[in-house]
């Protein structure tokens, strides 16, 4: 069976996106982020099958309908950010583990992407976001380069979008699709070439360490599930995990709060 892999730039046509500054349009940048992956992948002998190819809007039926026709199992969903933050993000479905996600922002991290978060999002029937909520079987991770009202997040995509683009075909060339990547001359290298080194604990433990998060997000300490789930799901970076445990110690330290 040929490898497959779907690949979505949003928005589209008369749907700049949000995401879009006097530099350049969301819709856009991300279609030439695409198309650059998408050529990687073929030269690495992976089939891609494109949501769109030009400047053409998709409304989300459409859109959804030929990524769950698409014959692939996982979905690369590219998009720009907007609202005042900072960082690249990666989103995945609360039906899934956030490995994949991990490793994709690990990978845009390597190339001087600022981390800002991994995550997914409920909503009230089921996933928040459509592209996970609609694409049936399909994997899909929802990458976000960066904030386009951001100068520094900005500067790195007009600067760097190549790079982006390669690192995280090339982490799903070798992670998820397990080949060898062929570079090209002056390619990328993605942080860690065996993925994040994940926590090794006994259930029991794992399941303390839950514990110890649920508290903390009782506490107002974490806004999230995720770090519960992760860690009983053995899906957890032990440096995601040290640094929760620091912000942990460090809210013990400043009166249950925080530190900020």
């Amino acid at each position: 069976m040929s490898k497959v892999i779907c690949i979505d730039p949003g928005h589209g046509g008369i749907d700049p996106g949000g995401g879009s500054n006097k530099h350049f349009k969301e819709k856009d940048m991300v279609l030439k982020i695409s198309l650059e992956q998408k050529r990687h992948f073929e030269r690495n002998g992976i089939k891609v099958v494109m949501t769109r190819t030009n400047d053409e809007y998709l409304d989300s039926i459409p859109r959804t309908n030929r990524v769950k026709t698409s014959g692939a199992k996982y979905c690369i969903s590219n998009h720009l950010n907007a609202g005042g933050g900072e960082g690249a993000e990666t989103i995945y479905s609360i039906h899934a583990s956030s490995t994949i996600a991990t490793g994709v922002l690990n990978a845009l991290v390597a190339q001087g992407a600022k981390k800002r978060r991994v995550f997914n999002r409920r909503g009230t029937n089921g996933d928040w976001y459509y592209m996970h909520r609609m694409t049936g079987s399909v994997s899909t991770v929802i990458v976000e380069y960066g904030f386009a009202d951001n100068s520094n997040d900005t500067d790195k995509v007009l600067n760097d979008w190549k790079r982006y683009a390669e690192a995280v075909a090339k982490y799903y060339i070798e992670h998820v699709f397990k080949q060898k990547y062929i570079p090209e001359k002056g390619g990328v290298q993605v942080a860690n070439d065996k993925g994040p080194e994940t926590l090794n604990l006994p259930q029991w433990q794992k399941s303390e360490m839950a514990k110890v998060y649920k508290l903390a997000r009782g506490k107002g300490v974490f806004s999230s599930e995720e770090h519960e789930k992760n860690v009983l799901a053995g899906d957890m970076p032990i440096d995601q995990a040290i640094f929760l445990m620091t912000a942990i110690a460090g809210a013990a330290l400043n009166g249950g709060k925080r530190v900020q």
